[in-house]
């Protein structure tokens, strides 16, 4: 609990950190990605905390090669 906790406290002082600098520079796009990337891994770091099982990226593109017959 604390950990997810503390891992959101983090993620929101990073953001109330860059982005305003990012905002008042005028750059939307790096903003919008700046954003989206801290709360994905926002995200996944939290489901990590709560020992959630995660599937394996590597297992996605094992399963592609395997159909094409490397």
């Amino acid at each position: 609990m604390w950990s997810m906790v503390s891992i959101i406290i983090l993620a929101l002082g990073i953001f109330l950190l860059e982005f305003p600098r990012l905002h008042k520079k005028n750059r939307k796009k790096e903003a919008w990605f700046f954003t989206i990337f801290l709360l994905s891994f926002t995200i996944i770091s939290v489901l990590e905390s709560l020992e959630v099982e995660l599937t394996n990226p590597l297992d996605l593109i094992q399963s592609f090669y395997k159909m094409i017959g490397f």
